[in-house]
């Protein structure tokens, strides 16, 4: 094997990019999905308290004898998809499912109003440097910051 220095420059990653790079796919997020041991609270947990719409409620396509709803932001894209899980129903195990956190972005006045709800419901949350933290019906983490 030769040590001697090539005599072309090696290609950067960049210089090699073409439209098979995983740099190039266009990746977007479709919907983070929660498991809950209650679906109607937790859909009226992401409905009435922090404005998403439901879109459907029906079976789960995938998990054979589940139901699962699933919820839209204001541009009817999907985001949250619930799926109902009474198995898991545990008196020591809150935040059952695998999500840290759902991160949410709200334009400042709705997030005023977001947090007005909130008071007014006397629903418990933190705000901690302009985000509020709150944990939904099964205790998942939400962060919800102004935009």
């Amino acid at each position: 094997m030769s040590t001697e220095p090539s005599s072309t420059p090696a290609s950067s990653a960049t210089d090699q990019a073409d439209d098979t790079t995983p740099a190039s796919v266009p990746v977007e997020l479709d919907h983070a999905s929660v498991m809950t041991t209650d679906l109607d609270d937790a859909v009226s947990f992401y409905v009435d308290l922090l404005g998403l719409q439901l879109r459907t409620i029906e079976d789960d396509p995938v998990r054979e004898g589940r139901q699962r709803a699933m919820l839209t932001d204001r541009h009817e894209h999907d985001v949250v998809e619930i799926i109902e899980m009474p198995e898991m129903v545990h008196p020591s195990v809150p935040g059952r499912g695998g999500v840290h956190h759902l991160g949410f972005r709200l334009p400042e006045r709705d997030w005023h109003s977001l947090r007005s709800r909130m008071d007014a419901a006397g629903y418990p949350y933190q705000e901690v440097k302009g985000r509020l933290f709150v944990r939904d019906a099964d205790g998942l983490v939400l962060e919800i910051e102004k935009a």
